[in-house]
């Protein structure tokens, strides 16, 4: 019976952390340059069928610019038929392949420009948008700061529901190719803040071989404050039981 009810009590918890949010991936590599290729990182685990959706539309104020990508019947799709486990590198090969390193591809490739341009990640829908994470680079002032609004397809406003302080929105700077060369072990808040750190990329105006980004991460575990309260709970109701048949 104690097994059972801490069974389900796990159970629970878990499924509190099924869904995507901001900074559940992050970009560690990109090239303007050549192949137009970029390559993310799952800082949580992403369940089987999930969709991510791709952009370099710009966002201007409180949506997505209409003139770009996502007016050529974008995004950009990525989908997998398994889990992919916190940790996983996935890398798009760019516009002339429009293949992942894993998964599947959908939608519409994606050219990145060397005269500025940013990558959206997000779910939903393109005029509704649940905003996961955003990078901008190649540009000498990339983000451009509220209340200013962007207007054009080298610069991006950020999203309200990203934060560059959080690490959920970086901007690499005036490179047309880059990587993240930091560390490669720690929590998703840990990983987030050493990726939206500059000194921690390799960046420059040619492109890089793919073989410089780095191949996996280790995310550890830190137990979110909804998983704590369902242990307790769990924990809780079996003190219970226990006492009962104790009195019994």
């Amino acid at each position: 019976m104690k097994k059972s009810l801490l069974a389900l009590a796990l159970v629970a918890a878990a499924a509190q952390a099924s869904a995507l949010t901001t900074g559940d991936i992050a970009v560690i590599g990109y090239n303007a340059d050549g192949a137009d290729n970029f390559a993310w990182v799952a800082l949580t685990d992403i369940a089987a069928n999930t969709t991510i959706n791709f952009t370099d539309s710009s966002w201007e104020d409180t949506v997505f610019r209409s003139t770009e990508h996502l007016n050529a019947s974008g995004p950009l799709t990525w989908s997998f038929a398994s889990n992919l486990a916190a940790g996983s590198v996935v890398t798009y090969s760019g516009k002339g392949a429009n293949s992942w390193s894993t998964g599947t591809f959908g939608g519409v490739g994606m050219s990145l420009s060397n005269d500025g341009d940013q990558i959206f990640a997000y779910e939903g829908s393109k005029s509704s948008p649940s905003l996961i994470y955003g990078l901008q680079f190649a540009h000498s002032t990339g983000i451009i700061a509220a209340p200013t609004v962007s207007d054009s397809t080298h610069t991006t406003n950020v999203p309200g529901a990203l934060s560059v302080a959080a690490g959920t929105m970086f901007n690499v700077g005036n490179f047309d190719d880059g990587y993240y060369s930091g560390i490669t072990t720690g929590s998703k808040t840990e990983l987030l803040s050493a990726i939206s750190t500059a000194s921690n990329w390799t960046a420059g105006n040619n492109e890089f071989a793919t073989s410089n980004w780095k191949a996996s991460f280790a995310v550890t575990a830190v137990p979110e404050p909804e998983t704590y309260a369902m242990l307790m709970a769990g924990l809780g109701l079996l003190g219970f039981v226990a006492r009962r048949k104790k009195k019994a």
